[in-house]
């Protein structure tokens, strides 16, 4: 008797949890890029990358997962890859669409630990085909980053009517404390602006994009820096490229 009844209690939870499934929307992709650079600064040592993603989504609720590779990344204590994992919650107020995130860095590969977490939050504005936004990302206080960070930033994104091509822009500063080597790690000269200017064409699975990245960073001083992580020989004005396959 036992047999039936736990059979039919699989049976039971399985006609259960299907409506549940059936509402979560999956989404992910892999991706090949002639660098990985972020706010402005490069990741993987100048050199090409590869990465893949996944994400679940869910009655407002996100959970995304994207691992790239980092090429042994002096800036991050010679890490061969980064997972960035993150938990988000999106809700509508204020004609706003605003959006609230838990981020961590999981470095592997590296020669010291080099994890760190963030805060974010968001919000952003639709009007025909254009989409504005802006928010803030925070990380805490913690050894790996020298302090804490705050990194600022809007952005904009177009989409040429008839066309699968969009035009988008961004804009970004960061600022922080200051107490140790690590620091230069997410600043490496202290205080800094950093801009995008982007070009995409989009026709699923795949997409192609061009960016060119800058920064306000001397990179004299840079140079100077006695810290390793400052990683001065990556930190130039760049046009990134690159091509991936979504699903």
């Amino acid at each position: 008797m036992k047999q039936p009844f736990a059979l039919g209690f699989v049976t039971l939870a399985c006609c259960l949890a299907t409506p549940v499934f059936a509402q979560v929307a999956l989404s992910g992709g892999i991706e090949a890029g002639s660098e990985e650079v972020r706010r402005g600064i490069g990741w993987s040592d100048g050199e090409v990358t590869a990465s893949a993603d996944v994400k679940a989504e869910l009655s407002g609720f996100d959970a995304s997962a994207r691992v790239a590779a980092l090429r042994g990344s002096d800036r991050h204590g010679g890490a061969d890859a980064v997972a960035d994992l993150e938990l988000g919650k999106s809700f509508d107020a204020a004609g706003l669409t605003w959006r609230g995130a838990v981020i961590g860095h999981v470095f592997t590969g590296a020669d010291r630990r080099m994890d760190y977490a963030e805060l974010g939050l968001g919000a952003r504005y639709g009007i025909g085909p254009i989409d504005l936004g802006a928010g803030a990302i925070y990380a805490p206080s913690q050894s790996a980053i020298g302090g804490d960070n705050l990194y600022l930033h809007a952005d904009a994104r177009a989409g040429l009517p008839a066309f699968p091509v969009s035009l988008s822009a961004g804009l970004g500063y960061t600022t922080g404390g200051n107490t140790g080597a690590r620091a230069a790690r997410l600043r490496p000269d202290g205080d800094y602006t950093d801009w995008r200017v982007g070009l995409e064409y989009s026709q699923f699975p795949f997409t192609l994009g061009v960016d060119y990245v800058g920064n306000s960073i001397d990179k004299a001083r840079a140079r100077a820096n006695p810290s390793s992580y400052a990683d001065p020989a990556h930190l130039g004005d760049k046009v990134v490229a690159r091509v991936r396959f979504g699903f």
